[in-house]
């Protein structure tokens, strides 16, 4: 998380003052293999969130595992399916930075959280290219 303008702690000098750390919730673990055809259905599961088995905040860390993945030197990912896999966790990251201030993230209920559907469309286009 980015802390800005954090005031320096006056009982601990050399420290800045805690001004707002917030954790997400657990969600459920994507049990998928860690596959192109697997982000290309969650990605689409995630368009149709009345029908979606995963929430976005699932999809997100699924993502970044993902992402980590492609630095298993056996089976290494393709590039494109890789920088989809990490910007989609970014987004995710940038999404609640920028839309909720941090008294809310504090108490947010992260499994409820929607990213727009066309971050979804964008990144399937990416993939699909």
């Amino acid at each position: 998380m980015v802390q800005d303008n954090i005031p320096p702690d006056p009982e601990q000098p050399g420290r800045n003052q805690p001004a707002g750390f917030w954790t997400e919730t657990n969600c459920q673990v994507i049990e998928l293999p860690l596959t192109k055809e697997s982000l290309v259905q969650v990605l689409r599961s995630a368009l149709d969130v009345a029908k979606s088995p995963y929430t976005h905040q699932e999809i997100a860390w699924w993502a970044d595992n993902f992402h980590m993945a492609q630095f298993d030197f056996e089976n290494p990912l393709d590039e494109t399916v890789a920088d989809v896999a990490l910007d989609l966790h970014l987004q995710w990251q940038m999404y609640l930075d920028n839309t909720y201030t941090r008294e809310e993230l504090q108490n947010l209920d992260f499994s409820k959280v929607r990213l727009p559907a066309e971050y979804f469309s964008n990144w399937l286009e990416q993939l699909e290219a």
